[in-house]
Order: C-alpha cells, then sequence, then structure tokens
C-alpha cells in the first residue's frame, strides 16, 4: 500500500518534526516529503504548527500504522489519555490521511482529505509521487527548511532514504 500522512507539531516543532520522520523511517526506508509550511492552529488552543505530508510504501495494514503512530507520539511527549488531548498543543500528531494501492496513479478530488492545514502540502504531494488528481493546487507559501541528520528538508518536496544507516535525499521521483 502508499499511504499518505500528515505531520504535525505545535511544541518545540522544529525538533519534533524531525523526530516523527525518523521514527518514520523506521517503518518505511523511503519517505516522499512535502515542504514544511506553517499553519494557524484549527481547533487547538495554542501557536502556530509546522505541518508536512509525507508518503510510503509499506505491507502494514491501516490499524497497525494508526497503533505506530499513536506510540511515536506517546514517546514523543502527547498525552493521549486525556478527554481533551485532541484540542490540546502537541508535541506529535501523526494522521494516516488516506491509502492507495501501489498501482493506483489517479485519485478523485473529492476523496482528499479537505483540511486546510494540510491539503496544500497533500495536493503538492501527489503530484511530485505522481499520482494525479483532478483538485487543483492552491498556491503554497515558501518551505521552512528543517534538519534531520544534517539533512536539509521542507523547503520544497523530496525523497528521504534510509540506506545502510545514512540518509539519501533525492529532490526528484
Amino acid at each position: 500500500m502508499r499511504y499518505f500522512i500528515g505531520l504535525g507539531s505545535n511544541i518545540a516543532p522544529r525538533l519534533h518534526v524531525p523526530l516523527m520522520l525518523r521514527a518514520l523511517l523506521q517503518l518505511a526506508p523511503t519517505l516522499h516529503v512535502s515542504r514544511v509550511v506553517e499553519t494557524a492552529p484549527v481547533g487547538v488552543d495554542g501557536s502556530s504548527f509546522l505541518n508536512v505530508a509525507v508518503c510510503f510504501l509499506s505491507n502494514l495494514a491501516p490499524h497497525d500504522l494508526k497503533t505506530s503512530f499513536n506510540a511515536t507520539e506517546t514517546r514523543l511527549g502527547r498525552d493521549r489519555t486525556a478527554l481533551s488531548s485532541k484540542l490540546t498543543s502537541r508535541t506529535a500528531d501523526l494522521d494516516l490521511l488516506f491509502w492507495l494501492d501501489d498501482d493506483v496513479s489517479v485519485v478523485p478530488a473529492h476523496l482528499l482529505p479537505h483540511e486546510p492545514y494540510m491539503r496544500p502540502m497533500l495536493l503538492e504531494l501527489l503530484c511530485y509521487v505522481g499520482v494525479a488528481t483532478t483538485a487543483e493546487i492552491p498556491l503554497l507559501p515558501p518551505g521552512l527548511a528543517l534538519e534531520l541528520d544534517g539533512i536539509a528538508f521542507g523547503a520544497a518536496p523530496l525523497t528521504i532514504t534510509l540506506t545502510d544507516g545514512h540518509l539519501v535525499v533525492f529532490s526528484a521521483v
């Protein structure tokens, strides 16, 4: 399956977004990553979020991925036990947006998530990985450069691969 994930953080996001990517690299050695965009919080009290969309291939079932995502969020300091945890600031938020069979190359716009803090990056990422859609890619603000193990990411879509313990970055699929 080809999974599309939304990552966000509004507590020390420059620290936590790279840590979430590092965790995802343990699940899938190749990640296609959108630009990183700062967005206003929606339905959450607190400061702005850094958001990024990620695509990767995995044989894991969606439920198993979500379980892994929840464990990563907890490990990075998110308290999921509070009743109001969906309404509070967070160190880590990993959301399974949707998934496609590996051979699917077109996704109808109405099937895509509509959240304004994630949809623009997701649409850009779909184009980057060669998945067509009828949805129009909106104008995006400049991406924010972050660092993961000395590798810059976030300014534009790119691919990060973990090979023999080393990160390799490609700027085109």
